[in-house]
């Protein structure tokens, strides 16, 4: 292993190592993203879209990236339309 993957581990806190737990539970934000962003380069694989549908209504506790979101969204729901 590379000096650089132990010393990235070892700094990894039990309230990170939590907090990754929690959001693969918790639909949120960042995953929905990054699903919406790939949609728009190319098709989304089968598990791509279980992605995208369970993180769908993204962060329960907030509107952080909502409009972003939506906006995005609509633009690979009509490239997927027009391609």
């Amino acid at each position: 292993m590379s000096k650089y993957l132990k010393s990235k581990k070892s700094k990894r806190s039990a309230v990170d190592v939590f907090f990754d737990a929690v959001g693969a539970v918790v639909p949120s934000c960042g995953p929905a993203l990054r699903m919406v962003e790939r949609g728009q380069e190319r098709p989304l694989k089968i598990g791509e879209k279980f992605v995208l549908f369970y993180n769908t209504p993204l962060c329960l506790h907030c509107n952080c990236n909502r409009a972003k979101f939506k906006e995005e969204r609509a633009k690979m729901r009509a490239m997927d339309y027009n391609g």
